[in-house]
């Protein structure tokens, strides 16, 4: 933590050097804020139906979609710079995750912020989310604490009804393109450009749609995405990786790419792809998800 020590408090005989100590305590002000300075926020939204279905299915039981999941939930809402990179890991308050801290809020985190993979716990994807990315966006007094970085990304999903706006084009097997999604989110997102990835269906083939990636000022207004779509972002959170034991990956996850000229919408129950013996469980967790 950064602190003035006694000999450099302002006294008498330091009248004349008054203005210069503000403005270094000014600047020390700055430089020991938590989180770093950023130009934009991404919030993203992941669709569950998507995600199980392009997992693994060779593994029983590793993609499960938690009862009262929303059919669109939170992947993450991470910092960014214009130029496409982003910031990561950064000194904050805490420096690691503390589940004790967001204990008011925790039922509700699980609901909208679930994690789909059984075999780690829901606090590991949270405390990834924060380590890498609320650390860094807490120079916004906004994001000031754990509590209100967690507080803060759940008004966002509450304030933008993907799901909804998404009605007029499926879910169904349908092939859809960019210019549906466009059409269709243009009123919830007032016009704004966005992403939007896309996951493949190691069975079928095809090409499902996946998450959508939405960019907002620092107040937490909609703004449009600058247009980077750098590959490195695809894939930034683990919450697409599991351990079987510790130090010890499981077999290849979904990866997120840039969506074709042509993908799907997954409906919940697709002729095209019926599920496999051993991923009935999953398969009917899937089938009672509230619309």
């Amino acid at each position: 933590m950064c602190q003035l020590t006694p000999q450099d408090t302002p006294g008498v005989k330091m009248k004349p050097l008054i203005l210069i100590l503000l403005i270094s305590i000014s600047l020390t002000s700055i430089l020991c804020r938590d989180g770093v300075p950023f130009d934009y926020l991404m919030f993203t939204t992941i669709y569950p139906v998507a995600v199980c279905r392009a997992d693994d299915d060779s593994v029983p039981e590793s993609c499960e979609i938690p009862d009262g999941t929303p059919q669109w939930s939170i992947h993450g809402l991470w910092p960014n710079f214009e130029n496409g990179s982003y910031p990561q890991n950064c000194h904050g308050t805490p420096k690691h995750f503390d589940e004790n801290l967001i204990k008011s809020i925790e039922d509700r985190l699980m609901k909208i912020w679930p994690n789909l993979y059984p075999k780690k716990t829901i606090q590991s994807f949270w405390k990834h989310e924060y380590d890498k990315h609320g650390t860094c966006a807490q120079s916004e007094k906004i994001f000031e604490s754990e509590l209100a970085y967690f507080t803060e990304v759940m008004k966002v999903f509450d304030s933008i009804d993907v799901a909804g706006a998404l009605k007029s084009i499926g879910p169904s097997d349908k092939n859809i393109g960019g210019n549906d999604l466009k059409n269709a989110l243009a009123g919830v997102l007032e016009g704004k450009s966005f992403e939007f990835n896309c996951l493949r269906d190691k069975k079928t083939k095809q090409y499902l749609l996946g998450d959508i990636r939405i960019c907002l000022n620092k107040d937490l207004t909609l703004r449009d995405c600058p247009g980077h779509h750098v590959d490195s972002h695809l894939n930034r959170a683990s919450r697409f990786e599991r351990s079987t034991r510790r130090g010890q990956r499981g077999p290849p996850l979904p990866s997120f790419q840039p969506c074709p000229a042509e993908f799907i919408y997954l409906p919940v129950e697709s002729s095209n792809a019926p599920p496999s013996s051993f991923f009935g469980n999953v398969w009917n967790a899937i089938k009672n998800i509230d619309h």
